[in-house]
């Protein structure tokens, strides 16, 4: 019985850490696509921004977010709040490695 639930553990915390990692590669493609001046697709990605801005905290929102030369803006509060997520996935994965 005591395995079984060892087991449970390691995969609710293995299902946890990959989340975190999933969100964290998808906010920093949104970071570098941000970045650039995308033209016609600027209202689909004003809709993804939206979306991703669900995921991060009103106190960071708009956080550090500065123009850049290549037409887009840099969003400091999504590469922020991809770093924490980075770091929740490997404090994650390490929990699994040690149970």
């Amino acid at each position: 019985m005591r395995s079984l639930s060892r087991s449970g553990v390691r995969v609710a915390l293995n299902a946890a850490a990959h989340v975190a990692r999933v969100l964290a590669v998808a906010l920093c493609v949104l970071v570098v696509v941000d970045s650039f001046d995308v033209g016609v697709l600027h209202r689909v990605l004003l809709d993804v921004n939206g979306l991703a801005a669900g995921v991060v905290p009103q106190s960071v929102l708009g956080l550090l977010v500065f123009r850049t030369p290549m037409g887009g803006a840099f969003r400091g509060d999504f590469a922020l709040v991809a770093i924490v997520l980075f770091v929740i996935d490997w404090l994650l994965t390490r929990a699994v490695y040690r149970i």
